[in-house]
């Protein structure tokens, strides 16, 4: 048990966190939606928002495990990160740092830098350096096209982190185009705007489909027990990074003499 509780993107000490709204809890249940939030992966629904600057737990664990990338940064060299439907606590901590080049992109959200459907970045090739893409893909018509523009903005041995809500009581992915609702939505996929449930390995296959190679970073690779607690991080957090490797060439076929 930590003795404090502290937010890394506001900077500020906390008596605790807020628990995950009730809302979302009941209006699921409400609807017959057959999971519990406890069966979703990485997600600390009893310690889920900042009470001051209202980061969630994700948005807390991605500025965790990117301080110590950013710090071994050459700062005389512009590091371009693009943040796919950004969020507002964890924008404001990204633009602070002064070596960060950082845009942000959404359909619809004012604040976003740009306005783009991100089945169609509006980005030239290997354009950035770092992409987040959270809770976005649960969203999207098409995960696998939009995942392969994720790659194509980004440069070789570059890195996504790419997150989604990920039920692990399931084997496959779950899809239903009959359903067209928002009260058929919450009974199927567990939110009124999310079209898809996604299983563990079918995100990974969607990541790989797209293009990128996938590492799987269990929290307590980067982080102990004790600083989970403490930054209000769920111990069996998992992130997930879309890596952009080098296209493979193919050699040329050898030229066969036709007698």
């Amino acid at each position: 048990m930590a003795l404090f509780h502290a937010c890394p993107i506001c900077r500020s000490r906390i008596p605790h966190f807020i628990p995950l709204p009730r809302y979302y809890i009941d209006k699921a249940v409400e609807h017959g939606f057959p999971y519990r939030v406890d069966e979703f992966e990485t997600i600390n629904h009893q310690a889920y928002s900042c009470p001051n600057c209202h980061s969630s737990d994700r948005d807390r664990l991605y500025a965790l495990f990117l301080t110590p990338v950013f710090q071994r940064l050459n700062q005389a060299h512009p590091f371009r990160f693009l943040d796919i439907a950004p969020g507002r606590a964890l924008s404001f901590w990204l633009k602070s740092h002064p070596h960060i080049f950082y845009r942000s992109c959404d359909m619809h959200m004012p604040e976003a830098d740009d306005k783009a459907d991100i089945h169609n970045l509006p980005y030239a090739d290997e354009s950035f350096d770092f992409v987040l893409c959270s809770h976005v893909l649960e969203h999207v018509e098409d995960p696998v096209r939009a995942t392969a523009e994720i790659r194509r903005v980004l440069k070789e041995h570059s890195i996504a982190i790419l997150m989604a809500p990920i039920c692990l009581s399931i084997e496959d992915n779950y899809e239903n185009p009959e359903v067209t609702t928002p009260e058929g939505r919450w009974a199927h996929f567990g939110q009124d705007d999310h079209v898809r449930l996604f299983s563990r390995s079918g995100f990974i296959d969607v990541i790989q489909r797209a293009g990128l190679a996938v590492q799987q970073v269990p929290v307590t690779e980067f982080l102990t027990p004790e600083v989970c607690d403490t930054y209000g991080i769920g111990r069996s957090s998992v992130l997930y990074l879309g890596v952009k490797q080098q296209a493979v060439q193919q050699e040329p076929e050898p030229e066969r003499n036709v007698a």
